[in-house]
């Protein structure tokens, strides 16, 4: 029988935040050793769940090492990245004589302190133990930067098809049927990699609608062309300011490199080619308060990704707040801010206590700016709760609601991503109930919230996470890079 070890590492970076990301931030969703990734993960939604799956099915025997999801935030700190690595890598050397290679669950996009390719510092250091010849596959989120020294290392990398994400588990399964026929020696893995001088917002990165979905559509018809064994395209995290941004394509062949480049050529061409029907335009503040007034019934839903919190955000913007209070929407009306003191205060004065006190822009002052609201606290909560897309658990700290007026603001220690209903669910409050619904997610929200929204609206918003990256204050890329210039 085969072994692979096991490992799942991942975080998303947002490079114009001013947060570090510590280890307490990866436990905050989940960070298990040993059997205990098995026992713990096994049957859940996310790739290490598909990769346990086909490894069953395949006879594959898995050495878990160890498992660890961050979500989004800032860079990581290097001491907890260093921690994490040495983790993964003392259990590598420990079993380096009896494995056959490794599989890893990574996200791609994770920056520290001190280096901006982590997952190919990782690979490389992993790929040091384990030697030249032994196989190593990773999966990997559609939105990985993906460099060379991450392709050099690796045998082979399996994306995500899906934007919004929900083929998590089906990305770990294709990631161990590769390894798994390779292993068997039924196929021979070669890589080619394409990078794009292109960035794009998100909202345009959806696979299920132009622009992204016909090149999607060719990406996953290759994965069915003989010789070919994977594909996939990577649009990557627009708000890392590195060198090198871009997009990616990967192909995968079995044998053929000549065939690999060829295809690779083809979608990367494809994409470039069609890279001004990328651009988006998003509704301005007002105007979106304006459609919400004048639609009978709701819920309304206002993308608010200038501070999305699944791309790195704080999640502190005050933005709609501040319009609601100006111009009010009839509610209810919700919302949700990220802000530690106010909480704080809000927990001091208990349930049913009516204060004044400053609102969100607290910690990205650089886009944001504190409001002043008095309202009445209606519930105090842990924070704890899990989600269903990602499906996993989250842990926002202490969390109140604050009720101003029509307004309701959920008010927590920590962001969390606000792809679901959970969200607002897990403090009492119904998003299918309300006139106005604020989501900070450029789109991944969707599979949630367009069965049973009366309108969408992607609103205009400024922020860390903002969708016209023109206004983001990149310092590192490297340039000439298209939208930032007209190539």
């Amino acid at each position: 029988m085969a072994r692979v070890l096991l490992a799942n590492l991942a975080q998303e970076t947002c490079s114009f935040v001013q947060s570090r990301h510590t280890l307490d931030d990866f436990r905050r969703y989940y960070l298990y050793t040993g059997h205990e990734i098995v026992e713990r993960l096994r049957g859940g939604g996310m790739e290490i769940a598909g990769i346990i799956e086909a490894a069953e099915q395949a006879g594959v025997e898995l050495v878990p090492l160890l498992a660890t999801y961050g979500g989004t935030g800032g860079p990581v700190q290097s001491a907890a990245y260093t921690y994490l690595r040495e983790q993964i890598l003392a259990g590598a050397r420990r079993y380096a004589a009896t494995v056959d290679g490794a599989i890893l669950a990574l996200h791609g996009a994770m920056l520290t302190e001190d280096l901006d390719d982590p997952e190919g510092d990782l690979l490389m250091q992993l790929r040091e133990v384990l030697g030249a010849t032994k196989l190593i596959v990773c999966s990997l989120d559609l939105h990985a930067h993906v460099t060379d020294l991450m392709v050099g290392q690796a045998t082979a990398l399996v994306a995500y098809q899906t934007h919004p994400h929900v083929d998590f588990h089906d990305t770990g399964v294709r990631a161990m049927r590769l390894l798994a026929r390779a292993l068997r020696g039924e196929i021979r893995p070669v890589m080619a990699h394409r990078k794009l001088p292109m960035i794009a917002p998100p909202e345009q990165h959806n696979t299920s609608r132009a622009p992204m979905g016909p090149i999607m559509q060719r990406v996953k018809a290759f994965e069915k062309v003989a010789g070919l064994l994977a594909a996939g395209i990577f649009p990557v995290q627009p708000q890392l300011d590195i060198p090198g941004l871009g997009w990616s394509v990967i192909v995968v062949a079995d044998g053929e490199p000549d065939l690999a480049r060829a295809r690779a050529d083809e979608i990367a061409e494809m994409a470039w080619q069609r890279r001004r029907d990328f651009l988006y335009k998003r509704t301005p503040v007002a105007d979106a308060l304006r459609i919400a007034r004048a639609t009978s019934g709701g819920p309304i839903v206002l993308a608010d990704a200038g501070d999305g919190t699944a791309g790195g955000a704080e999640g502190d913007s005050t933005v709609l707040l501040r319009a609601l209070l100006e111009s009010p929407v009839p509610g209810p009306c919700l919302l949700l801010v990220t802000d530690p003191d106010a909480v704080a205060r809000c927990a001091a004065a208990g349930v049913g206590a009516e204060l004044s006190l400053e609102v969100g822009g607290k910690l990205t002052p650089t886009f944001f700016q504190p409001v002043r609201v008095t309202g009445k606290v209606r519930t105090l909560s842990d924070g704890r709760f899990q989600m269903k897309l990602p499906p996993i658990p989250a842990d926002r700290g202490l969390t109140a609601v604050l009720q101003v007026g029509d307004v309701l603001v959920v008010l927590s220690r920590k962001p969390v991503y606000t792809w679901d209903e959970e969200c607002y669910r897990s403090v009492g409050l119904f998003p299918r109930e309300a006139k106005l619904v604020q989501v900070k997610s450029p789109g991944g929200f969707r599979p949630t919230y367009e069965p049973f929204a009366k309108v969408i609206i992607d609103v205009d918003t400024p922020g860390p996470t903002d969708s016209n990256l023109a206004r983001l204050p990149y310092r590192r890329v490297t340039r000439p890079l298209f939208p930032l210039d007209d190539i």
